[in-house]
């Protein structure tokens, strides 16, 4: 037998055991939250494979034009990776911590200070307690209602595009926002309010009868930001722009969200009373959709709490029922979520509670929030998606020895068909769930494995007799490694020879122009790119944990300079790591890297098999909520049935679809790595459209692109390609460079 050393210690990429993690201090009133963005999630261990479709995507670096310019003079683009601990002005309720361990990224509520957790505490400010912030000056007379406006530009053509404002580019829910409209591929602009020249009617429309935006979201419902040389906290709006915007959305109907709302104050209460508030750190906080709720929030399960967690949250009572309406309450009956809806015809849906872009209750509120602002009409769509990828079908890996920490001691492992067996009857069970019916494993497979090298051998004859349930990739034949100084002549015998082994199986879910790289290698090579273009090879993966590999914009992936056939698919690994196979082995190299004492210690304490399972379970269900198209990294050995019945990779994989289908009611989509490849081309030439829409309320939307692009279109049945998702149309509107099509909608 021959091991299979695929992935180096974390230690030998260099790369840096903790990145700063960001500490909010407290919460915020009215327009007035303070906390500094967190960093944005990012790498995890070694993954290894991807492929995309990617006729006719430039190598030129996505453009961000038209999906989150700024408009003041700030950085508006809220960089999730901002860690400096500067006082934020709007956001200071989220109460998360990220550190970068092993590749991986964790996620971790943040301590309280003089906590023993260990953890570098960073972003506090000195001065400041763990208390509430005092409310946001009023400094001039409260705006009024536009009632003389209200309706009267109702009729008239606005651009399917959003305006987010931010108080001065710090809340914790400026980066929550942007991360949900790029995901989702929505126009929209950024305005610092407090570096932005003063709002005025013509940033808003022409005018006449052309509207800008199609919907607003501010990143706190005052706009409040710290003000050191007064130590106050006025808003970074004027009285007077604050009416600007209300007769605007007033004249349009346009819809106003704010994302991290004080019930009081400057300049609005939207609806509501404030009672007190609660840090929700280390008391999790349980709510509940209204009748009303479980419409704005359908993707939601009606029948489960939402729970917040990690963030401040104000408790606040509906001032009158009339004009505002609950959408989730707690037991006592305090509204953390409502519509509020005005004398001059405004809507304005407020939320208690702070965000950040790893939060759950973030996640499960983010699409619902821009569903109800866009009226269900927006350029963009989004699904939520699953693809599973298990490397070294066929061979055999290195095995974790948990008496002497290593991986080194000769101890390996090979699938064998009693594993098979079990996989298919536990992806059987997964399938049997309306939710996840699509389910289905993609082997990447290794030939020379099954020619006689290992023997016995019942793996071989079991898959042949199986094939049918699975997906497969080419893996190379012997797995051979890629980078230089392999030749093109060497890169075209291993392809070709996999290949022609699959025939003598054969596979029927066999995508051929879709591979992962041994080691996820040869991206350096030009031989390779060469000879895997040559055969027929599309798509290709990246590790997202390798530095310049994470994806270029949300599910993007990276053309490949000289070769426009193919695409390089980011794919993300995880902590279930290549050479585990039982639980006592997982729980050792774990707790070996991040319990105290650890290569890089993160917990505070050697977390067992179970807390182990419910961590890393987090972060599959954060992928699927964040409508990730990435595939994940897995191998062989994680689907050994370490009982006869159970193995890792179920046990991980359940308990991220149980916690999904408590929160969820979206079916998931399984994607191939073909398939992910075609939409990632998709995604990307859609980016680099330069893609425009506008509205006639009530009548027509008119679509027109500067580039040929796939345009996704939520919120209309148009053309042959569309489907129903979540109970809402999404249509698929190919248009070619400077082509435009109007379609009917009765979107008011």
């Amino acid at each position: 037998m021959r091991r299979n050393r695929k992935h180096l210690p974390m230690a030998a990429f260099g790369v840096a055991v903790l990145t700063a993690g960001l500490l909010s201090v407290g919460p915020l009133p009215s327009s007035a939250t303070r906390s500094v963005p967190n960093a944005e999630q990012g790498d995890r261990p070694n993954p290894e494979d991807e492929q995309v479709d990617p006729a006719s995507i430039d190598t030129v670096p996505i453009p961000d034009d038209g999906k989150g310019n700024a408009t003041g003079k700030g950085n508006a683009k809220g960089n999730n990776g901002d860690g400096k601990g500067k006082p934020s002005g709007g956001g200071q309720g989220v109460k998360k911590q990220h550190h970068e361990v092993r590749l991986q990224l964790h996620q971790r509520d943040a301590m309280p200070a003089g906590s023993a957790s260990g953890l570098p505490v960073v972003g506090r400010v000195a001065a400041q307690v763990n208390r509430p912030m005092p409310q946001a000056e009023v400094r001039e007379a409260k705006p009024k209602d536009q009632t003389a406006n209200a309706g009267k530009n109702a009729v008239d053509p606005i651009d399917l595009k959003i305006l987010v404002v931010s108080a001065d580019g710090q809340e914790s829910d400026l980066p929550t926002i942007q991360q949900t409209l790029r995901q989702l591929g929505i126009p929209f602009e950024t305005m610092i309010a407090k570096t932005a020249p003063d709002l005025v009617p013509s940033k808003l429309w022409d005018g006449g009868v052309h509207g800008y935006y199609q919907a607003v979201i501010l990143a706190t419902g005052g706009l409040a930001y710290y003000d050191p040389a007064t130590n106050s906290w006025p808003s970074a709006f004027t009285a007077a722009e604050w009416a600007t915007l209300w007769d605007y959305e007033a004249r349009f109907g346009i819809r106003q969200v704010t994302s991290y709302t004080y019930p009081g104050g400057f300049p609005d209460s939207y609806g509501l009373n404030i009672v007190t508030y609660q840090d929700t750190l280390t008391s999790p906080l349980q709510a509940t959709l209204t009748a009303s709720g479980k419409q704005v929030f359908s993707d939601l399960n009606p029948n489960s709490p939402v729970t917040f967690e990690g963030a401040w949250v104000y408790l606040a009572t509906v001032a009158n029922p009339a004009v505002t309406t609950p959408l989730i309450t707690t037991p006592q009956g305090y509204a953390i979520a409502s519509i509020t809806t005005y004398p001059d015809g405004r809507q304005n849906l407020a939320v208690t509670a702070a965000n950040n872009t790893e939060l759950i209750h973030s996640l499960l509120l983010s699409y619902g929030l821009v569903n109800w602002a866009t009226k269900g009409l927006f350029l963009g769509e989004r699904h939520v998606n699953s693809s599973y990828q298990i490397d070294d079908l066929y061979i055999d890996d290195d095995i974790w020895d948990p008496v002497a920490k290593s991986d080194l001691t000769g101890l390996s492992y090979r699938n064998n068909a009693a594993d098979i067996m079990s996989l298919i009857n536990w992806q059987n069970g997964v399938r049997a769930n309306p939710l996840t019916s699509s389910f289905r494993v993609e082997w990447a497979f290794n030939g020379e494995g099954a020619s006689g090298i290992y023997a016995p051998d019942d793996l071989t004859p079991a898959i042949k007799t199986n094939q049918a349930q699975f997906n497969f990739v080419n893996h190379t034949y012997t797995h051979q490694n890629l980078d230089p100084p392999t030749t093109a002549a060497t890169v075209t015998s291993e392809l070709s020879r996999n290949h022609n082994f699959r025939a003598t199986v054969p596979f029927v879910n066999y995508s051929r122009d879709s591979m992962v790289q041994p080691d996820i290698s040869g991206l350096t090579n030009p031989a390779f790119f060469q000879a895997a273009s040559q055969f027929g090879i599309r798509y290709m993966i990246s590790d997202t944990s390798r530095p310049g590999w994470n994806n270029p914009s949300p599910n993007a992936g990276f053309p490949v300079s000289g070769f426009p056939n193919l695409l390089v698919i980011p794919r993300r690994p995880t902590n279930l790591f290549y050479n585990l196979s039982t639980p006592t082995e997982w729980a050792s190299e774990f707790n070996y890297y991040y319990a105290p004492g650890g290569i890089w210690a993160f917990f505070d304490h050697p977390l067992s098999y179970a807390e182990i399972i419910d961590v890393e379970s987090n972060w599959l269900l954060k992928y699927l909520l964040k409508w990730d198209i990435d595939p994940l990294m897995f191998h062989q050995p994680n689907v050994r049935a370490y009982d006869g019945v159970h193995s890792l990779l179920g046990d991980l994989v359940d308990s991220a679809f149980t916690k999904y289908q408590a929160a969820m009611q979206l079916s998931v989509r399984n994607q191939t790595e073909h398939a992910v490849g075609r939409k990632m081309t998709d995604r990307m030439n859609y980016d680099q459209s330069g893609t425009t829409a506008s509205l006639v309320p009530c009548t027509s939307v008119t679509i027109t692109a500067a580039r040929a692009a796939r345009v996704p279109v939520t919120g209309v049945a148009f053309g042959t390609n569309r489907e129903v998702y979540g109970g809402q149309n999404i249509s698929y509107i190919a248009l070619n460079a400077g082509q435009s099509v109007t379609i009917p909608t009765t979107v008011c």
